[in-house]
């Protein structure tokens, strides 16, 4: 059995600051941390770490050389993951001192990728195999119809949740 991950990866930028910015307000940082994210990475190496085969199907930008390293260390293929010519995906994530945060996600070349190249990733799933998903990416849907087709079973994460007016 083999999982397909098919979510994003984000290079995750965390800014101290003693309380969140109201509109219009400068306020500078007491320090500044970063790190691999994004809710598709962080469930293949979770999965990795939990001992399954896991197949990552995703794409990073032009800037995205470190993380791919940083998957790779911690266990996750490279092999699915495309290289595209605009930025990765990232987050600015301000966190205030009594520890409340405020988002703001770039998507970059997590939804940048082509539905061509997710086929092509996609045509060996089968029988027994699992395709994940999340909503930092483009193409769900071709994603999870192709993963039907071949009789794979399909697990969809909806976070971030994105309720529709």
């Amino acid at each position: 059995m083999t999982v397909y991950n098919f979510g994003s990866i984000n290079a995750d930028y965390f800014y101290q600051v003693r309380h969140i910015p109201a509109p219009g307000e400068t306020l500078a940082a007491t320090d500044l941390d970063q790190g691999l994210g994004g809710k598709g990475a962080n469930q293949s190496v979770a999965m990795v770490q939990a001992g399954a085969d896991v197949v990552h199907l995703g794409a990073v930008g032009r800037d995205g050389d470190w993380l791919l390293e940083r998957l790779v260390a911690l266990g996750v293929a490279r092999d699915s993951i495309a290289r595209l010519s605009c930025a990765s995906g990232h987050a600015i994530i301000t966190v205030a001192a009594d520890g409340e945060n405020a988002i703001t996600l770039f998507s970059g070349a997590n939804t940048a990728m082509s539905e061509a190249q997710l086929t092509q990733w996609l045509a060996p799933i089968g029988a027994g195999d699992w395709l994940v998903m999340q909503n930092e990416t483009a193409h769900q849907l071709h994603a999870a119809r192709m993963a039907r087709a071949q009789a794979a079973r399909v697990v969809y994460s909806a976070a971030p949740f994105e309720a529709k007016a």
